[in-house]
């Protein structure tokens, strides 16, 4: 039996088809009624609308398609509109490979501080001041280019400069106002053959463990007596190599080094000298693979030789306070061709407990008199009340960023319960001490006790808390002085 569609719904599938010339052979349901018997039927611009399907009297009989000319134009236009797309993204893929990328970045460190003294710190130091400050305030920008050439400029907003106005000696009035100074302005060329790294610019020099942190990763407000100010070089101009080896179990680092730089931005110009020479190397006797890093020991050592320009050097420290005066100080040393410095370090981590510490040792010759030997060195315990750990990097031999493992947060659920977060939390203590007597220098000695508490909110976002119990030997006076500080800091 034959029967042929309306009229209507031929022309719908002749629509749908895309072309008058599309034709389909159904298999429907069987004359009897049977679901296992099938008639076929046609579906055609025939003007009859209807053709017998060969093989229709009985069976199933599978569905043909035959596409019109007008179809196979429209799926080539189709297919060359994507290739046109798809060409023009690689375009744009290797324009922008071909420019340096972009990242912006900064920190901003706020403190507050307080400070009780004896009638000996009086004596020795004058009066210190409660105050407050923008410890750093900074910009940055940094990206690569061709992914073997990166780069970083960073500029910091806070007070660097001296005033020096007429106020009465030992206050904050006198010591600093606001300025804009170079931070880390360089260019690093990567994946060298042997060398590993090529960093040109200014940036810091690769000597102590506690340096070479950022200063949003360090533990405390601030480094510890021995550090930079001391005896530990900061930023400097200069030319270093530096690499991992043994699978990153360990890195090293080899730079020169313009030692006395006292403009901003950094100008030098002197024939007489006025060269460092500065390498670091460190290494992992054991580091924990399973837990990336929660068990790890670290050693490590740094040496600087250092040619004087002038023949002069001078070496002076606060507490582990930015606000306070200084407390140690050689003065200007005179007939000094060069001195050396040496350093050591270590650390260990075992889940959230972990110790650290440091050794200086300053070697400075002098010409016409008996050679001068100062030296310093700290330690501290640290330890995670929420289970975090200290971060290690193990392509720079440093610590980094703390992860909490619940952001801080205070939200009122549906429930109507008020739900916390309450980030991280890390307790510390630190010893450190220095001395700058020996021959006839007498800079004085100092050491500091440290209590840390240390909330990170989050991994960008912390708020410190340290109290300091520092004691000054100088004059047969032993001068204490008590100081209360805390640091509100973000990085972006």
């Amino acid at each position: 039996m034959q029967r042929t569609l309306p009229f209507g719904l031929a022309i719908l599938a002749v629509v749908v088809m895309g072309g008058p010339a599309a034709t389909w052979s159904l298999g429907q349901t069987a004359v009897d009624g049977s679901p296992h018997d099938a008639e076929a039927y046609s579906i055609s611009s025939d003007p009859a609308y209807a053709v017998p399907a060969p093989g229709g009297e009985a069976g199933y009989t599978p569905a043909t398609f035959v596409p019109d000319n007008g179809l196979d134009a429209r799926v080539a236009d189709l297919e060359a509109q994507l290739k046109k797309m798809k060409d023009a993204e690689d375009t744009a893929k290797k324009k922008a490979a071909g420019a340096p990328s972009v990242k912006l970045g900064g920190r901003i460190h706020w403190d507050v501080a307080s400070f009780n003294q004896n009638a000996a710190s009086y004596a020795q130091i004058g009066d210190q001041q409660n105050g407050t400050e923008f410890r750093r305030v900074r910009l940055s920008a940094s990206g690569e280019a061709f992914h073997v050439v990166d780069y970083k400029i960073q500029l910091d907003f806070a007070g660097t400069d001296v005033a020096n106005q007429g106020e009465p000696p030992n206050t904050v009035y006198n010591r600093t106002i606001q300025s804009t100074c170079f931070r880390d302005v360089y260019i690093t060329v990567k994946e060298l053959p042997l060398l590993g790294h090529v960093r040109m610019g200014q940036y810091k020099e690769p000597v102590g463990l506690e340096q070479l942190a950022s200063s949003n990763h360090t533990s405390f407000l601030e480094r510890s007596l021995p550090d930079e100010g001391a005896f530990v070089p900061s930023r400097r101009v200069g030319v270093m190599a530096f690499n991992t080896y043994a699978e990153e179990r360990g890195t090293w680092a080899i730079g020169a080094f313009a030692d006395e730089i006292n403009a901003n931005p950094p100008i030098f110009k002197d024939d007489d000298g006025g060269v460092a020479c500065t390498m670091r190397g460190t290494f992992l006797p054991w580091y924990d693979e399973a837990t990336s890093g929660r068990g790890l020991f670290h050693v490590g050592g740094s040496y600087s030789f250092r040619d004087i320009a002038d023949d002069n050097v001078r070496f002076r420290q606060r507490p582990e306070a930015h606000l306070a005066d200084y407390i140690v100080d050689t003065g200007s040393i005179t007939g000094v061709p060069s001195w050396q410095l040496i350093g050591a370090e270590s650390a260990w981590v075992y889940g959230p407990l972990s110790l650290q510490g440091e050794w200086f040792g300053a070697f400075v010759r002098r010409s016409a008199q008996p050679d001068l030997y100062f030296n310093g060195l700290y330690g501290y315990v640290s330890y995670f009340l929420t289970g975090e750990h200290r971060p290690y990097k193990r392509d720079g031999g440093i610590f980094e960023r703390v992860v909490p493992h619940e952001n801080f947060f205070r939200v009122r659920a549906q429930d109507g319960y008020v739900h916390t977060g309450k980030g991280a939390w890390e307790i510390l203590y630190r010893y450190s001490y220095i001395d700058l007597n020996d021959e006839n220098i007498l800079g004085g000695r100092a050491s500091d006790h440290t209590i840390g508490l240390n909330w990170y909110l989050n991994p960008y976002t912390k708020i410190m808390f340290n109290y300091v119990n520092s004691t000054l030997y100088d004059g047969g006076l032993e001068g204490n002085m008590n100081i209360f500080e805390m640091r509100t800091a973000m990085e972006f």
